[in-house]
C-alpha cells in the first residue's frame, strides 16, 4: 500500500475517531416541565393576580401558546396524548385506570424514541398517572422513575386524625374496593413549612441533582439527556406553605362571574360536583358557596406561586451549570381547571377552562425570545415538535401518531399548520370537539351510533370568554362546516379499546324492585379481567357487576353506600354471570360457585344514570371509577324485576 496514502487514511480515521463525540453533543438536551391541573393562569398570560415569575422567565425567553388545548381533559388520559402523540380516540385510553401496554403493548412512547437515538431518559415526579390501578409505564425511561406523593398533608387535622383518606388511597393504590368507606381529606392547609417538605420541593431537588449529574456524564462522554420533571400542585389538595398563601389577598382574587350552566346545553356535557366532593369542607353535592369559593380560589393561586418557585429553582439551576443555552424546555399544564365557572370545579368537561392549557417552548436558536402564537396547539403536537427540534426522525409509532410539529410556528410565529385543534371527554356519550380561534363545536355520539342522532354544541367565544349559550340549533350551517372538520377523523375507538360498548334508554324500572341480572361473557386473551360488565346508577343508588383486582363482584349502592358480594373464578372462554338482589340477600353465581351477603335492602329510587353494557363512563354505580370498561365481550344481559 502507498505509504502516504496508508498515513492519509490513518489521520482520517483518528480525525473520525476525535470529531464523533462532538457530533454527539451537538444534539441538544430536552427537559420537559410537567405541572398538574395549570391553566392559564400565569402572568405571561395576562393573569394579573398570578406570581409566576420563573414561568414567566421561560415565557421570555422562548414562544408562548395562546391557543393551546389538551386533548382530554383528565390525568392519566391527558399524559397518555402527551407521551404517545396520540388522540385518546385513537388509542382508547379514555380512563385513569387505563392500561397502557394492554392497549398499546409495543407503542413508543416520546421518552422511548429519544432513547433509541441516544439520550439517557429520566422521570421524575408526576409524568405518567399512577393511581387509580395505574402503575404509569416503566417502560418508557432509562433508569427507575422517581416517584413522590401527589396527595399529601402535614397537618393530622386535615386527615381525620392521620388516616388514609380517600384520594390518599386512590392515588396510591390502596383500598381501591374500599374508597368510600374512607374518610374525606382536607381541600386545602396552609402549614409554616419548607418547600420540599411537600412532594413538589423534593422532585425540584432531586431534578437538579439529576441535572448536575447529567452534565457530567455529557462532559464523559457525550451523552445528551432528556429529563422529564412533573409537578402535582396545583392538584388538589391546596397543600402548599403558608407564606405562598400570605403572598395574596383572598379578597382581590377574581371571582367567577357566570355561575350557571350554558343556556341550551345537553344534559350530558353537563357536571355536577365530582373530583371536588371528595374533600371537606366542600358540600358532598358539590355546591360550594361564595366563602368556600373564595378560599378554593385562594388555594388554587397559592399552589401555583409554589410549584412556580419549584421550576424556578430547576430553570436557574440548568443555568448555573451551563446548560441553558443547549437545552431544549417545553412547559405543559396537562389540562385546564374550572374554578366555579359555569357552577362547575375541576376538570373532565369539554368546555374551554378545563381544556386550555399553557405551553411555553424554549428552543435556542429556532425560537425568537419572548414571542407568542394565536396557532391552535394540542398536547399531542409536543412530541413531534421536540424530536423534530433535537433532530430526530419523526415519530411512526406503531402507535396513531395524531400531532404535528410545531417548529415552523417556532421559527415564525404566523405560521400555520392547521386551523382547529381538537379534544375529547367521554361521559354517557362520547363528546368530540372542535376549537377553531372563534368557535367550538361538540358532537355527542358514541363509536358506531348514526351521526343523525348525535346531539351538538357550538359557542361562540368572541361574544363570551366563557360558554353562555349553545347557539347550535340557531347555526345550522356553521355547525355542519365545522362537524365535515370531525368527520375527516377516523371512527373513534371504544372505550375497551377494541369494541362499543351501548347504553340502554330507556332503562329498566327498578326502583323497589327485586332484581335478576344476567349476563354472558367472553374473554378473548390472557389477560387478567377488569372494567363494568353492566351497570344502572350513579353515585347514591345503582348497581354494578365488574372485575374489580381480578375478581368478579356485584355492587348495590343504596344512599350513597355500597354493600359487595365478590367471587374469585377462572376466566376462560365464555362465563355465564347471574346476581340477585332481594330484600334479605344479594347474591352472585358462576356456574357452581356461589356467593352471598345480607341485603342492604332493595334500590328505593330509579338511578338517575341509564343501563351500561360493557363500560361505564357515568358516575360509578359501583367501587370503582369511571369511565371502567370491560377488557372482555358482553355476548348477551337480561335485567328482570319483580315487586
Amino acid at each position: 500500500m502507498n505509504t502516504d496514502l496508508f498515513l492519509m487514511r490513518g489521520w482520517a480515521f483518528a480525525l473520525l475517531l476525535w470529531l464523533m463525540p462532538l457530533a454527539r453533543a451537538e444534539k441538544p438536551n430536552v427537559l420537559l416541565l410537567l405541572v398538574d391541573d395549570l391553566k392559564p393562569a400565569m402572568g405571561c398570560y395576562g393573569d394579573r393576580h398570578a406570581i409566576t415569575p420563573a414561568m414567566d422567565a421561560l415565557a421570555a425567553r422562548g414562544m408562548r401558546f395562546d391557543l393551546a388545548y389538551c386533548n382530554q381533559a383528565v390525568c392519566a388520559p391527558s399524559r397518555f396524548t402527551l407521551m404517545l402523540g396520540s388522540h385518546s380516540t385513537s388509542t382508547g385510553l379514555y380512563g385513569l385506570g387505563s392500561q397502557l401496554r394492554q392497549v398499546l403493548p409495543d407503542a413508543v412512547t416520546m421518552p422511548q424514541h429519544f432513547t433509541k437515538h441516544g439520550y439517557r431518559t429520566e422521570s421524575l415526579g408526576k409524568v405518567f398517572h399512577i393511581g387509580h390501578g395505574n402503575l404509569g409505564d416503566p417502560k418508557s425511561f432509562s433508569i427507575p422513575h422517581f416517584h413522590d406523593k401527589v396527595i399529601e398533608y402535614l397537618d393530622p387535622e386535615s386527615t381525620d386524625g392521620g388516616k388514609l383518606t380517600r384520594e390518599e388511597a386512590l392515588f396510591t393504590n390502596q383500598k381501591l374496593g374500599n374508597i368510600r368507606s374512607l374518610p374525606r381529606g382536607a381541600a386545602f392547609e396552609a402549614p409554616v413549612a419548607k418547600d420540599e417538605d411537600y412532594a413538589d420541593g423534593r422532585v425540584a431537588a432531586e431534578t437538579i441533582r439529576r441535572l448536575e449529574a447529567a452534565k457530567a456524564r455529557r462532559e464523559k462522554d457525550g451523552t445528551p439527556f432528556f429529563i422529564t420533571a412533573g409537578f402535582v400542585r396545583p392538584h388538589l389538595p391546596f397543600s402548599a406553605p403558608k407564606k405562598y398563601w400570605d403572598m395574596f389577598d383572598p379578597a382581590k382574587l377574581p371571582m367567577p362571574k357566570i355561575k350557571t350552566f350554558p343556556k341550551d346545553a345537553p344534559p350530558v356535557a353537563l357536571k355536577r360536583a365530582g373530583e371536588i366532593s371528595a374533600y371537606i369542607p366542600v358540600p358532598v353535592d358539590g355546591q360550594v358557596d361564595e366563602a368556600l369559593t373564595r378560599e378554593l380560589i385562594h388555594g388554587y393561586y397559592a399552589s401555583t406561586a409554589y410549584v412556580d418557585v419549584q421550576i424556578g429553582r430547576v430553570t436557574g439551576a440548568l443555568k448555573k451549570l451551563g446548560l441553558e443555552d443547549n437545552t431544549i424546555i417545553v412547559l405543559w399544564g396537562d389540562h385546564g381547571w374550572h374554578l366555579g365557572d359555569l357552577s362547575i370545579w375541576t376538570k373532565h368537561t369539554n368546555y374551554e377552562q378545563a381544556n386550555r392549557i399553557p405551553i411555553l417552548i424554549v428552543a435556542p436558536g429556532v425560537a425568537k425570545a419572548g414571542s407568542a402564537t394565536r396557532q391552535l396547539a394540542e398536547t399531542v403536537d409536543i412530541y413531534p415538535t421536540v424530536a423534530e427540534l433535537a433532530g430526530l426522525p419523526a415519530p411512526k409509532g406503531p402507535q396513531s401518531i395524531d400531532g404535528k410539529s410545531l417548529v415552523p410556528v417556532l421559527k415564525n410565529p404566523k405560521a400555520r399548520v392547521r386551523d382547529h385543534a381538537f379534544h375529547a371527554y367521554p361521559r354517557r356519550r362520547l363528546g368530540r370537539a372542535i376549537r377553531t380561534e372563534r368557535y367550538r363545536l361538540v358532537e355527542w355520539r358514541n363509536p358506531g351510533e348514526p351521526v343523525s342522532k348525535a346531539e351538538y354544541e357550538l359557542y361562540d367565544y368572541a361574544k363570551s370568554p366563557v360558554e353562555t349559550v349553545n347557539i347550535a340549533a340557531e347555526q345550522a350551517a356553521l355547525v355542519k362546516k365545522l362537524a365535515a372538520k370531525l368527520a375527516v377523523y377516523p371512527e373513534p375507538v371504544s372505550r375497551s379499546g377494541r369494541r362499543v360498548g351501548k347504553v340502554v334508554s330507556p332503562s329498566p324500572k327498578i326502583a323497589g324492585k327485586i332484581l335478576h341480572i344476567e349476563a354472558e361473557v367472553k374473554f378473548e386473551s390472557r389477560t387478567k379481567p377488569r372494567g363494568v360488565v353492566i351497570a344502572q346508577g350513579g353515585k347514591e343508588y345503582g348497581y354494578a357487576i365488574h372485575w374489580l383486582n381480578g375478581i368478579l363482584t356485584f355492587d348495590v349502592r343504596v344512599n350513597g353506600k355500597v354493600a359487595s358480594v365478590q367471587i374469585d373464578v377462572p376466566t376462560k372462554g365464555k362465563m355465564k354471570v347471574m346476581a340477585t338482589l332481594d330484600r334479605q340477600v344479594m347474591t352472585l353465581q358462576v356456574g357452581d360457585a356461589r356467593a352471598e351477603i345480607k341485603s342492604p335492602g332493595l334500590i328505593p329510587v330509579q338511578p338517575k344514570d341509564d343501563l351500561s353494557i360493557g363500560f361505564d363512563d357515568q358516575t360509578a354505580a359501583g367501587n370503582y371509577n369511571p369511565p371502567n370498561a370491560f377488557n372482555g365481550k358482553v355476548l348477551s344481559h337480561r335485567v328482570d324485576s319483580e315487586k
